[in-house]
């Protein structure tokens, strides 16, 4: 945490505090759709059942990690706020008792992943017979390395929290590269590569699913390690000490708890949606879910510049709450909007132009490519609504206020997404499309809803100190 952005110095334009927040986490995003870009061709060119385990394993490892995204949000916004205010010596104690919660939730998500998901997920999902062992295989094989992307998420969370957005993106420029050179080794088998004239050997494991989650398991352990151990090895005016008090605190994890809870509910919402909407794509066959994986992973390339702004509006209100200055953290966040909906307007473009080339470089296939370049076409519409809705969504939470985005992730997943597409499906037949129509639409609902709670300054009329 030793490239700390000081967000309340007001010799700084706001504009320029934005984008030196933003810019490290919008680069970090681009690394890490660029590896899934990798790893989702990697696991295309083994086949069409590889890419249907990995989807349905991949759902689940993303429910787990929305859970812990409620701890990091949550410890982050303390951080931020205590940061704000001046008070070092309260923002060291959060983080100390960060590192028991974190240490603590891996391990039972270590147990719960091997114990009960692994044996069962691909039957709870309906997943073709074909690949329930490459599902299982895949959720057990990461499940031993939970407690490092715990890491990650929470520990990445409070360095953010705390005004350095750089020393994160560094960490996952690492993952992506370990990511990439584990997967070259573990998913493919030994094979001759040739460049011009030269031909040569390049040694492999062969073990396809299986590799692919090792390698990622392995990098996850590398960065993990790194950014937990950030906290310690830091030049950060927040470091802490093995040697300082980690007596647990009612009173800190209270709090945490209480802006937590609503951002995990919010993200067990979604990512429960997301199953349940890959449970659905799973009922069309592996073709339309290997579409609805790769597509997912190429609309990602879009979206990412709005987690950008997300995570520097939400470190720039807490400070800026944290400091009694409620002007400031109006101005900061009408920019974070601005600039991410004016980014997201240009990637989307791109986009609906580029559909086809884009599912071409994860998969072969050419059905899987033109059924996820149409949906893909069809969702570029919604990316707007999606920065907004993002976006707004770091803006609540930098205030405390970690119950609206809950409210609104509600309504929209399950409201205006889930229940039109089984109709869509079940009722009328309609095949993927009838997935990603209502998915557009969600978004539109819950942009709808957080510039009805932004206007009049609605969101900082209640926001709380903590």
């Amino acid at each position: 945490m030793s490239s700390q952005v000081n967000v309340l110095d007001k010799s700084i334009p706001p504009g320029r505090i934005v984008f030196l927040l933003a810019w490290p986490a919008i680069v970090e995003q681009l690394l890490q759709t660029l590896v899934t870009y990798v790893d989702a061709a990697m696991v295309g060119s083994v086949g069409v059942d590889a890419t249907a385990a990995v989807a349905v394993g991949t759902s689940f490892i993303w429910l787990l990690i929305g859970i812990m995204n409620g701890v990091g949000v949550g410890y982050s916004v303390m951080v931020g706020q205590s940061i704000g205010e001046g008070n070092l010596l309260k923002a060291k104690k959060i983080i100390r008792q960060s590192v028991l919660v974190m240490v603590i939730s891996g391990t039972f998500l270590i147990i719960i992943t091997e114990l009960i998901i692994a044996p069962n997920l691909a039957r709870w999902m309906g997943a073709e017979e074909s690949i329930h062992q490459d599902v299982q295989n895949y959720i057990s094989i990461i499940g031993w390395t939970m407690i490092f992307e715990v890491f990650i998420i929470v520990a990445g969370a409070i360095i953010r929290g705390s005004g350095d957005t750089r020393t994160p993106m560094i960490y996952n420029v690492v993952n992506n590269i370990a990511n990439i050179v584990f997967n070259f080794i573990f998913i493919y088998p030994v094979r001759e590569v040739s460049i011009g004239d030269v031909t040569f050997e390049v040694w492999g494991m062969g073990l396809g699913v299986s590799g692919a989650a090792v390698g990622t398991a392995l990098a996850s352990a590398l960065s993990g390690t790194l950014m937990f151990l950030t906290l310690f090895l830091s030049k950060s005016n927040v470091r802490i000490s093995l040697k300082d008090d980690y007596r647990f605190s009612k009173s800190i994890n209270g709090e945490m708890v209480s802006l937590a809870v609503p951002v995990a509910f919010e993200r067990v919402i979604h990512q429960s949606g997301q199953m349940m909407v890959t449970a659905l794509a799973t009922g069309l066959g592996n073709v339309a879910l290997a579409a609805h994986q790769l597509a997912n992973t190429a609309e990602s390339m879009c979206f990412l510049p709005t987690f950008g702004f997300s995570v520097a509006s939400m470190t720039l209100v807490a400070q800026s709450i944290g400091a009694g200055d409620k002007e400031l953290a109006k101005t900061y966040a009408k920019l974070s909007i601005k600039y991410g909906v004016l980014i997201m307007l240009v990637t989307a473009s791109l986009l609906f132009i580029f559909a086809p080339q884009l599912m071409g470089l994860l998969i072969k296939d050419s059905a899987v490519i033109g059924l996820g370049a149409l949906v893909l076409r069809i969702q570029a519409f919604a990316e707007p609504c999606l920065a907004i809705t993002n976006i707004s969504s770091g803006i609540f939470k930098g205030t405390g206020d970690t119950k609206w985005p809950f409210y609104i992730a509600v309504i929209g997943m399950w409201v205006v997404r889930i229940i039109p597409a089984v109709i869509l499906i079940k009722i009328f037949n309609v095949g993927l499309v009838g997935i990603w129509i209502p998915m557009g639409l969600d978004w539109l609902a819950r942009a709808s809803i957080s510039l009805y709670r932004f206007k009049g300054d609605k969101w900082l009329k209640n926001a709380k100190e903590v």
